[in-house]
This record gives C-alpha cells, sequence and structure tokens, in this order.
C-alpha cells in the first residue's frame, strides 16, 4: 500500500490528513485539524500527528499559505519556513512535494460539485476558460488554472500584495488611514481577516464612530479581533460591524473582478477561505455583481463569468491529497 501525508498549512489553522493512494486517487485514513500558533513549526506538528498514526507515509505534499521558491516555502503570516529536504531528513519521506495553498485549492476546483458551491452568479462558463481563485482568510490567497490542452491546471500567484486601489470615497477614506499606519497597504490589508479588523479600526479610529461599552470591552480582551466583529455583524447588534463587513465584502468583489480582467477568467472564478461560508445571509448577489462588473469597457465580458463560493473548508487539503496521490502513483509505477 502506497501512504502519504497530506496537509493545508495556515496561517490560523493547519489540517493534515494521512491518506492511501487509490489508483491515482486516494483515500483518507486519519485526519486531524490543529491551530497552528500552537506549535512552533512544522515538524513540532508533524511528530506529534505521526506518532498517532496508523500508518508511516512514504511521501507528503503540503499546501503552504505562502510562497514556493525551489525547496523552501515559508508561510507569510505564521513565521514559519518549510524546507523540503530537511523535512525528507527529519522523517524519513522518500519525496516531498510544496506547493501554494491556492494552487492547491485551484487544483480542487475542476472536481467540486455542485451542493460544494454557493453561485453568486450563474453566467456562461466556457468549458477551456482560465479560471481564477481567491481566498480571504488569514490573509489573501489568489491563484489561476489555465486549460493546458488535456486538463486545466493551476498556477500560483501573491496578487494579495498588490497595492490597494480603491472603488469609492469610503475606501479612499480606508486607504489614508491605513497609509498612516501601515509601510504597504496591499489588498491582503483590506480583502482577509486582518482586512476586517483594520475596516473595522478606521470606522471607530478614522471616523470616530462609536461602539458600545461592551463590544469595546470585548475587543480590547481578545488579540484577534476578527471573529467577534463578524459575530456580531451578524447577529445584526453592532451597526459598525455591519457596516465594516460590508465594506469588505465591496473591496472583494472589486478585486473578485480585477482577477477576472487579468486572468480572462473566462472559466469561472471561485471564492474560497473559512470567511465567506459563514457571510451567505449577507451577501447580496445583485450588489456583489455590480462591483465585480464595475470595470468600464470591461463590464459585459464580467457579466458573463460565473462567480462561486466554495463552501467546502477542506478544499485545500484534498488539492494537497489530489497532488499527494498523483506523486505517490508515480512512484508506484517506477
Amino acid at each position: 500500500m502506497a501512504y502519504f501525508l497530506a496537509g493545508d498549512l495556515g496561517g490560523t489553522k493547519t489540517l493534515l490528513a494521512l491518506c492511501e493512494e487509490d489508483g491515482g486517487n486516494y483515500v483518507v485514513l486519519a485526519e486531524q485539524r490543529l491551530q497552528s500558533h500552537d506549535y512552533p513549526d512544522l515538524a513540532g506538528m508533524l511528530a506529534e500527528f505521526l506518532a498517532a498514526a496508523p500508518h508511516r507515509p512514504a511521501t507528503a505534499a503540503f499546501g503552504v499559505a505562502g510562497p514556493v521558491l525551489g525547496d523552501t516555502a515559508r508561510l507569510t503570516n505564521l513565521g514559519w519556513t518549510i524546507d523540503r529536504r530537511a523535512l525528507i531528513a527529519r522523517f524519513g519521506f522518500r519525496e516531498v512535494t510544496l506547493l501554494n495553498d491556492l494552487v492547491a485549492v485551484a487544483q480542487a476546483v475542476p472536481s467540486l460539485g455542485v451542493g460544494q458551491l454557493f453561485t453568486v452568479n450563474g453566467g456562461a462558463p466556457a468549458p477551456h476558460g482560465s479560471i481564477a481563485v481567491l481566498a480571504p482568510g488569514t490573509g489573501l490567497g489568489e491563484a489561476y488554472l489555465c486549460w493546458d490542452g488535456r486538463r486545466h491546471r493551476p498556477y500560483p500567484s501573491e496578487g494579495g500584495h498588490v497595492d490597494f486601489a480603491p472603488t469609492s470615497d469610503e475606501e479612499e477614506g480606508l486607504l489614508r488611514f491605513l497609509r498612516g499606519r501601515l509601510a504597504h497597504v496591499s489588498y491582503e490589508q483590506v480583502c482577509s481577516g486582518m482586512g476586517i479588523a483594520n475596516i473595522f479600526r478606521y470606522l471607530v479610529e478614522g471616523k470616530g464612530v462609536a461602539v458600545s461599552p461592551a463590544l469595546a470591552g470585548e475587543l480590547a480582551a481578545v488579540a484577534d479581533q476578527t471573529p467577534l466583529i463578524v459575530g456580531h455583524a451578524l447577529a445584526g447588534d453592532c451597526p459598525v460591524c455591519a457596516g465594516t463587513l460590508a465594506i469588505f465584502l465591496d473591496i472583494l468583489a472589486a478585486e473578485a473582478g480585477n482577477l477576472a480582467v487579468k486572468f480572462l477568467a473566462t472559466g469561472g472564478v471561485y471564492l474560497g477561505g473559512g470567511i465567506l461560508p459563514r457571510l451567505l445571509d449577507v451577501i447580496e448577489p445583485a450588489a456583489f455583481i455590480k462591483k465585480f462588473t464595475g470595470k468600464g469597457r470591461m463590464a459585459e465580458l464580467l457579466a458573463g463569468i460565473p462567480v462561486h463560493i466554495i463552501l467546502d473548508s477542506g478544499c485545500g487539503l484534498a488539492g494537497a491529497a489530489q497532488a499527494g496521490a498523483q506523486m505517490a502513483r508515480r512512484r508506484e509505477m517506477l
């Protein structure tokens, strides 16, 4: 049997799975969700997981929330450096594959079913058209897929770190506020978990919008304010939190449209990450698509592009497992 390890390594959480290769596909034998900040590095996390695993994997494939350069990758919002050769030496793997986490998500996109998606815009997908993927999580990940003659092949991007371009007076105020506090204002700083916290601070500190003493106390007691802001926005008990999400969704829609233009994503735009499935009740498809298509002469083209929200929180792990299964299959055939 060919056993391999698959992992989706994020700035907040990490998913690990022991898998068995099955004719180019895979079967999950054991899976665990861990908090990334609870571990000083990946090696310590893997040692703990493998100690309890029923089988020893021969190979491993990891989706990493950061750029992969040669044999190494660095998680942008966690500080871990992953070295492929060091993992091979430490754990005796025959082979280790590192891929950007959004490449892992993109790898899984062509196999997603209707039940795993929430459609914001139906559109008319071109069968062999390029596909864009972006995911606001701890940071903002972006990737794309191109048809290679046989299948859609995923490619990495660090597009979340490009300059933020406001599309409204409110967003211009947000940019000015953040410029006074950050060395570089990227889309990641306004369109992610950290972005939600930054938008909230702009409304409270930059515009002087008041929040209740109770909420102020809650926020002061936590290191990560984003879950609280989202929770109160969804509960409908805090206008500032609701306004924060409204700005966040406008920026997300505009950036999704940017990607659709840049990659000519006639095959569709897929929105992933852990935040969006929680926001389905406050996403207004018509308003979202108005911002998405607001690209002047490109508006008509964008109106025909499908836009989907990925509901499956394990999509990144599934993509890493697909890559791991392909790697294990190649080794078995040698």
